[in-house]
């Protein structure tokens, strides 16, 4: 199933705009059926894992891609991230007597600040970008980070299967993208020539609907093709996307070790156990303190 959880790069008019579609089935499937999470939230997290592996699948080191959103509101924390092995996780927080019923990411976090993080260890400096929480989807967020932080400007699509009815889900992905970014003029002669390459890209897009992108009936490549086979596309090698927590017993113990007496006598139960569940793959561990 591994091959339903990818990222294919793409780029249009000898690169004059590059994307990438991501179509996630299973990943994004049961990173979420694990948490529970209410409706309106699951379709804001699939849409905030598939930008993560979107924005973090062409690491040129060994790291970690980062997004988080940290906000007052009902949701106060949504965090996913992505390793250059393409391994995705993710969790969200939620205030305990949580009953919005709001699908507006604003409205759900209230104010605060996303941000999105690469670091790629020892080979590169560590890069963040912060933007305020002030749009309505993470897509929009993206794209207002893109445009403000690296001058480029970007283009999200975002579908997810979160808001169909249960019984309808068969043969669809659980959620996808597709995102276009222009590129940088190389002179002033070609800024008109590819603004106009520029529109006639989102236009395309904009013909995509939902149903079309998220059934497993046609493959993304067939969905390129489709939507910009007059505009010149090179489509690249699949970037497998998998379900893999980092988590590990070593890290857990570390972790509780660096406890002190009494903060350990405070979490563990009458029987001087400690149990530690993982916030991402929610696998418990038990330690005897």
């Amino acid at each position: 199933m591994t091959l339903n959880n990818h990222v294919i790069p793409f780029q249009l008019g000898n690169n004059k705009v590059r994307g990438n579609i991501v179509r996630l089935q299973t990943v994004v499937y049961d990173i979420i059926k694990r948490h529970g999470y209410p409706a309106n939230v699951e379709s804001i997290f699939a849409d905030t894992l598939t930008i993560t592996a979107c924005l973090g699948c062409r690491m040129k080191h060994d790291g970690v891609f980062t997004i988080q959103a940290k906000g007052t509101g009902d949701v106060n924390t949504l965090f996913s991230d992505i390793t250059s092995d393409g391994f995705l996780r993710g969790y969200v927080g939620l205030s305990s007597d949580f009953t919005s019923i709001q699908s507006n990411l604003n409205s759900l976090m209230g104010s605060g600040h996303i941000s999105f993080t690469l670091d790629q260890g020892k080979y590169t400096k560590r890069y963040q970008g912060i933007v305020s929480l002030e749009e309505p989807s993470m897509s929009k967020s993206a794209e207002l980070y893109f445009n403000n932080s690296e001058q480029l400007e970007t283009k999200f699509l975002t579908f997810n299967y979160y808001d169909i009815e249960k019984s309808n889900r068969k043969k669809l992905f659980s959620a996808g993208l597709i995102m276009l970014q222009r590129m940088p003029d190389k002179n002033s002669f070609d800024q008109e020539i590819n603004e106009e390459f520029w529109q006639n890209s989102l236009n395309f897009l904009s013909t995509l609907g939902k149903e079309e992108f998220l059934s497993t009936n046609i493959t993304s490549e067939e969905i390129l093709y489709r939507l910009f086979n007059e505009l010149e596309i090179t489509v690249y090698d699949k970037i497998i996307i998998r379900d893999q927590c980092r988590c590990s017993e070593e890290k857990i113990k570390l972790a509780i070790k660096n406890l002190s007496k009494k903060e350990l006598e405070e979490i563990a139960d009458q029987n001087g156990r400690v149990k530690i569940v993982c916030e991402f793959c929610k696998t418990e561990t038990i330690f005897s303190s």
